[in-house]
């Protein structure tokens, strides 16, 4: 148990350093030094700054769905709940990510090798989605075109196509209130 709590700080710190230093500026010695560790003891917990880096993204994506998941039930509505998941997983962050390259690496890495931790990541937000909407599915008279699993992806991937537009987070808030009206209406 040790480890885990170890490789959770080392992967915390290093997303820390990620955050402000952005992936190309990092060295494995950058994370062990803030971890507190030596670079061989870095080694013993991951094997290369790519591992590092996917496992920080997983890291980050799994901390957002955990605040998401501790704050939803004082969301009444669909739409309040699935405004709230955007709040905390995109819109919270996205003036910030938006004025540093080296945040964006991390929340919307455009590295091939990191692809399979965000879209990872992505896919934890999307089970989220498909949970909210089959609940809305399932309690109002409105019934959806498209089932919930499908409509979720189309709703997960508008919302990483938004990011890619939106020029700040009042933007990118009312692109996606815009898409839920579309989405719960039908």
């Amino acid at each position: 148990m040790m480890e885990d709590q170890k490789k959770k700080y080392i992967l915390a710190t290093a997303l820390d350093v990620f955050f402000k230093y952005g992936y190309k500026r990092v060295s494995m010695n950058d994370i062990a030094e803030a971890a507190g560790i030596s670079r061989a003891g870095l080694y013993l917990f991951f094997k290369s700054k790519e591992e590092v880096f996917r496992s920080t993204i997983l890291l980050y994506g799994d901390n957002l769905i955990e605040e998401i998941t501790k704050g939803l039930a004082s969301e009444k509505t669909a739409e309040e709940k699935m405004m709230y998941v955007f709040e905390v997983y995109s819109i919270d962050k996205f003036d910030l990510a938006l004025n540093s390259p080296e945040m964006r690496e991390v929340t919307d890495s455009s590295y091939q090798f990191a692809q399979d931790a965000l879209d990872a990541s992505y896919g934890k937000l999307e089970a989220v989605l498909v949970a909210l909407l089959a609940e809305h599915n399932n309690t109002t008279d409105s019934k959806m075109s498209l089932p919930p699993e499908r409509m979720a992806h189309i709703v997960t991937c508008a919302l990483r196509g938004f990011k890619i537009v939106a020029k700040n987070s009042a933007e990118l808030r009312q692109m996606l209130q815009d898409l839920l009206g579309v989405v719960l209406a039908v």
